[in-house]
Order: C-alpha cells, then sequence, then structure tokens
C-alpha cells in the first residue's frame, strides 16, 4: 500500500537542484563524454582522408604548402623558447608535414603525438634525429606532470574539446613553461566561410566538429586557465593557392599586411601564446 507522505517526499528529493559537489560530477562526465565522442569522430575523419588524399590538409596540396610549413615551423619554435635538453610536446601532428620542420627549428627534441597510430608513423619519413613521434590523446596524455618546456601544435586546438583539454595540457607543462599555437582566425572570410558554410568545409575535408578561433576570446580562454602573458596575433597572407613565382612577392606583402591595423585582423591564422607560471615559492616561517 502506497504512502502519499513518502512519495510526496520521494518527489519533492528528485525536484531539489543538484547540490555544488553533485553538479560537479555529472559536468566533469558530460566533459568527458564529449571528449570522447569527438576525439572518435576526428579519428574515423583524419583516418579517411589520409586514405584517400596526399596530405591531410588541403592547404598542404597546393603550391605555397612548403612555405607556410617552414613558416609555421619558425614561428612555433620561437614561440617555444625551448633549448638543447629541453623536450616540446608536438599535438595533433598528422603525418609530420610541420613536425619535421619544427624539429629542424629547434635544438630541443620533440615528442610529436596524434591520435591515430595509423597516421603517426607517417612521421618517421625523413625525421630528424631530434623528433620521436607516438600514438596518444591529447585529452589522455601518458606522460608526468610537468614533463614538457613547451607545448605547442599547427591547426590543431580547433579540432579539440577546450575545455577538456587544455587542463592536461597544462598539466604536463612545465612551471614557466609555453603554450603555442597555430591556429586559424574567425575573422579571415574564407575561414568564416568555411566554418558557416558546410559544404565548402566538406569540399576541403574540414572534419564535422572543427572550428575557428577570434583571437580575444581565445585569450580570455587561456587567461581563466591561469595562464600570463597571454597573446593571439594574426599573421598569414600567404593564400595556399598562390603561385609558385609569385610566392616571394606574396609573403613580403604579407609581412606588411600583418602590421596594417585593422587589416592585419582578417589574417588566416593567429599565433596563441601563453606562459604557465612559475610554482610560488613558499617562505619558511621567521
Amino acid at each position: 500500500m502506497s504512502h502519499p507522505e513518502s512519495t510526496d517526499g520521494s518527489r519533492r528529493q528528485r525536484d531539489q537542484p543538484l547540490d555544488a559537489a553533485s553538479r560537479s560530477v555529472v559536468d566533469t562526465k558530460a566533459v568527458e563524454s564529449d571528449r570522447v565522442g569527438r576525439t572518435e569522430r576526428e579519428r574515423r575523419h583524419f583516418e579517411h582522408v589520409a586514405a584517400t588524399q596526399s596530405e591531410l590538409y588541403w592547404a598542404d596540396r597546393m603550391p605555397a604548402a612548403s612555405r607556410r610549413q617552414a613558416q609555421r615551423a619558425r614561428l612555433l619554435a620561437d614561440g617555444a623558447e625551448a633549448s638543447q635538453g629541453d623536450l616540446i610536446l608536438d599535438i595533433g601532428c598528422g603525418t609530420g608535414a610541420y613536425s619535421r620542420p619544427l624539429a629542424s627549428s629547434t635544438d630541443a627534441t620533440v615528442v610529436a603525438i596524434d591520435l591515430s597510430a595509423e597516421i603517426v608513423r607517417g612521421v618517421l619519413q625523413d625525421a630528424p634525429a631530434n623528433l620521436t613521434p607516438a600514438a596518444a590523446d591529447a585529452g589522455r596524455l601518458p606522460f608526468p606532470d610537468g614533463t614538457f618546456a613547451a607545448v605547442v601544435g599547427n591547426g590543431v586546438l580547433h579540432h579539440l574539446p577546450l575545455d577538456a583539454v587544455l587542463p592536461e595540457l597544462l598539466r604536463v607543462l612545465r612551471p614557466g613553461g609555453l603554450l603555442c599555437f597555430a591556429e586559424p582566425n574567425l575573422l579571415n572570410p574564407q575561414v568564416f566561410v568555411e566554418r558557416r558554410v558546410k559544404w565548402i568545409g566538406r569540399l576541403l575535408d574540414n572534419s564535422p566538429d572543427e572550428t575557428a578561433f577570434v583571437r580575444w576570446r581565445i585569450c580570455e580562454t587561456l587567461g581563466r586557465l591561469g595562464l600570463v602573458e597571454v597573446s593571439a596575433r594574426p599573421f598569414d597572407f600567404l593564400y595556399p593557392l598562390t603561385p609558385r613565382p609569385l610566392l616571394g612577392a606574396m609573403e613580403r606583402l604579407g609581412r606588411v599586411l600583418e602590421r596594417t591595423p585593422l587589416l592585419r585582423e582578417i589574417a588566416g591564422s593567429l599565433l596563441i601564446r601563453g606562459r604557465k607560471p612559475e610554482e610560488r615559492v613558499a617562505q619558511n616561517a621567521s
């Protein structure tokens, strides 16, 4: 026989809002579930592209590819501020198109990871001696805390759920270490159209979940995580389809445009950077 009082009490208990601890558990599970689902979709997408195309990204199949790769490698190497004996983690390395020039631009050791073991095998082709590839999930890294002097990547953060991945990147970054990423700029007209008109994105082999960044918003995100010296600088007016005879002239023009107020805001990419704060040294009580 039912008891109305108990039923009403149970209903009231069920209808009560979750306390802070319970909400935290629910939120954590939701973030992890989203990360796992998105990670699997990205893996399947890029393994399909690797099997059907010569390069993972459409821009790397174009005349300006090698110059763009070299430019980004230099920017990431300079942004990492790493020296011989340091370790740099390069996430989302794919087949190594950007990892190889990155390793050639630094005296540090570069550990290049990608989610797909099938794809990451390509990194070893003509790899410099200071480049070590591995298959790993950026959301669950198999490295101890504070392992790396810098964590870098080219065109990878916009594929990832930042709420889940950024704290993990900061975990393996040593105090005083740097995050440095080259990412698509949502204010660039082509990038904007690719992200908003899905069929155009599919023609360019964009993945279903990828996005792009507005520089002040990504700076706010990194700042909320406690990073300091945060910046996002627009760069890259070297369009991938630029004919080879015009590459030098377009690079020079691009450097001018990158210094021009307002116009620089529509550059193709953002160089995103932030430093993990140094650990505070506890003072001994006198």
